[in-house]
């Protein structure tokens, strides 16, 4: 496969969402338009990765600009119908364009400033203070980081206030019952209802704790830690001992054993009970790997690493041909139809951040082959699209609602992990 139309491409796709005004998660005449916290951070920390093989400015500046956006978004006060809390990064953020989500049975909220901003997003939070770390270890760039260390906190600060809602050293969220505009139910990546449903087509009991979002925020702590012990040690000391019982508690919920092999449930929910499905979650979860002074700590304990990395590997959640699912096909609520959106479908971001977490922990062999498989459909669908479906006969199928509306073609942290790839 000559790739290299596919990586000039994935180049200008990133310039051509960039502006002032932050990364736009899709093309402008696409479903996401517009800027998104979870996808800005996930893609600026890609172009990280890549910038340290091809240090090209243009990249850099991205990247800047990103998270200035991020920290011109992030939330301020308490606002129970857009979901707003004092430190919460943003999920979506529209000055246009909404029109279809005011339209809906329960319409979002808009602000008085005719600005939609939403927060329903757990993750969105640790992953931009990872990014802004990521970003300031490779620059050195202490003048945007002095000026930004305020905003930081405050986003440290509700990873361990307001993230943790019943106080039980997990992350999790709710959709609160006397909220009167609408939003997302589901506020982890896989963020459609169909992605938690069981085969009754029952919603879990808030509050949910997901398995990924976990990791990300443990990895912003320990991060973070590692600079507060050097200028503050007291907010160091508490970020670490943070890090550490939310280590511990992990382990202890939600590990459970699939046949022969140890693995992570998809998410806890709000009676602390295990869903079990099992999807690519655990290897995005491996993915916040913490590196310091030549060894590497995840939250996950060493001893299940290598029992979840097979079990991720076995062919009801790996294809070779398409990478990874988001879900297996043994699961009841598994879906191979064009409407699949996180039920069985591949997502290039997720089998990026996967194939990132292999190599970490040495599994280059698995790490060169999930890269091989995620490319095919890639060059197939000549872009660099947002997700896509292998239906029955093994054809590659784009995503397509029950409303008709399509996936994007030109998504921001596809075209980031398509350069990870080919730099």
């Amino acid at each position: 496969m000559d790739l290299g139309f596919l990586r000039d491409q994935s180049y200008q796709t990133l310039l051509d969402l960039s502006s002032e005004e932050g990364i736009s998660a899709s093309s402008r005449n696409e479903a996401y338009g517009c800027l998104f916290g979870r996808d800005s951070a996930i893609t600026i920390l890609k172009i990280l990765r890549v910038y340290k093989r091809w240090p090209d400015a243009k990249l850099l500046a991205i990247c800047k600009t990103g998270l200035l956006a991020l920290l011109n978004t992030q939330g301020i006060e308490f606002n129970l119908e857009s979901g707003e809390e004092p430190g919460k990064f943003i999920h979506e953020f529209r000055k246009n364009n909404y029109e279809r989500l005011l339209k809906r049975d329960i319409p979002w909220f808009v602000y008085q400033d005719g600005i939609l901003r939403n927060y329903d997003s757990v993750d969105s939070t640790p992953l931009t203070l990872i990014a802004f770390y990521r970003y300031w270890e490779q620059t050195k760039d202490n003048i945007f980081l002095l000026n930004s260390l305020s905003r930081i906190e405050k986003g440290l600060n509700w990873i361990i206030s307001f993230g943790d809602k019943d106080k039980d050293l997990l992350i999790e969220y709710e959709f609160p019952i006397n909220r009167r505009y609408g939003g997302l139910k589901v506020q982890s990546w896989t963020d459609s209802a169909e992605s938690l449903k069981d085969a009754q087509g029952n919603f879990p009991l808030y509050p949910i704790a997901p398995v990924e979002v976990q990791a990300f925020s443990w990895l912003a702590l320990k991060l973070w830690a590692d600079f507060y012990l050097q200028n503050n040690p007291s907010f160091g000391k508490k970020l670490l001992s943070q890090a550490k019982a939310m280590k511990d508690v992990f382990n202890n919920h939600f590990i459970f054993k699939d046949y022969q092999y140890y693995f992570a449930a998809q998410a806890l929910n709000g009676r602390k009970e295990q869903i079990k499905t099992i999807t690519i979650n655990p290897l995005l979860a491996l993915w916040a790997t913490y590196h310091n002074k030549g060894g590497k700590e995840v939250i996950f304990e060493e001893s299940y690493l290598e029992d979840i990395i097979n079990r991720s590997f076995e062919n009801d959640l790996y294809d070779q041909n398409g990478g990874l699912r988001t879900m297996s096909k043994n699961s009841p609520t598994f879906n191979h139809h064009h409407n699949s959106y996180h039920n069985g479908s591949f997502w290039p971001m997720a089998n990026g951040l996967a194939y990132n977490a292999l190599e970490d922990w040495g599994e280059t062999e698995k790490a060169k082959q999930l890269k091989e498989s995620s490319l095919r459909p890639l060059y197939f669908f000549k872009c660099p699209i947002e997700l896509y479906i292998r239906d029955p006969q093994g054809n590659f199928v784009e995503y397509q609602s029950n409303s008709g509306k399509m996936g994007c073609r030109f998504q921001a942290w596809t075209a980031a992990t398509v350069l990870d790839w080919l730099i």
